[in-house]
């Protein structure tokens, strides 16, 4: 199962708002120039308050208290808030901080997928996986399997034709630096790109870069 279908978000809805707050914020800096750079310290000084905040649910409840945060911040930095971007403000600083512990959560997640195969005596791994591969472009499927001996994975994911925005499933090899066996290396740039736009031949493209990277110069 993706691993996006099982991990809830709590901060899915505010993430909208988050984000929202930075496309409002952000153009300041080709109008008015100072106030961007007073935004950029009051952001990362509400974002630096929010390092203790462990996990997504804590950040979500820490919003309501975004004006005490953001305060604090204020009187941090000595610097002032633009006018109408109060919360945007704010709002920038927490999307900072979501998105380091939405980092923090996958490379977490890596890990424990890592030791549970090698624990488990396989030589591939599931590193990372969303999407619906039945959906073609509306929520595109994305997979990263690591072969634990040379540290390559294989990364299979939909992407859309540039000429036609139709999907093209195409599959991939990346190194992700951690050899876990003694292998000679092995440069991901050795194997070509396999790519499709018919979905059924998907999973044998899949098949067939994890059997050259299993067979290379065996």
């Amino acid at each position: 199962m993706p691993s996006g279908a099982s991990d809830a978000d709590p901060t899915a809805v505010l993430a909208a708002h988050w984000n929202e707050s930075e496309r409002r914020l952000y153009p300041t800096a080709t109008t008015n120039p100072d106030a961007y750079q007073s935004a950029v310290k009051l952001v990362r000084a509400v974002a630096d308050a929010l390092a203790a905040v462990p996990d997504l649910e804590d950040l979500a409840a820490r919003w309501e208290h975004r004006s005490a945060i953001l305060d604090e911040a204020v009187r941090a930095t000595g610097e002032s808030i633009a006018y109408g971007l109060t919360e945007a403000t704010a709002g920038c600083g927490f999307s900072i901080r979501r998105r380091e512990l939405l980092a923090e959560r996958a490379e977490r997640q890596r890990r424990e997928s890592i030791n549970a195969a090698r624990q488990a005596g396989r030589v591939w791994a599931v590193v990372h996986e969303q999407g619906d591969l039945g959906s073609g472009l509306v929520d595109p499927y994305q997979c990263m399997e690591m072969h634990l001996p040379t540290g390559l994975a294989v990364v299979s994911m939909v992407e859309p034709d540039p000429s036609t925005m139709t999907p093209v499933y195409v599959v991939t090899v990346t190194d992700m630096g951690e050899r876990g066996g003694a292998v000679p290396d092995i440069d991901a740039g050795s194997f070509e790109d396999l790519e499709t736009a018919d979905p059924e031949l998907f999973e044998d493209n899949r098949r067939a870069m994890r059997s050259q990277i299993e067979n290379w110069q065996r």
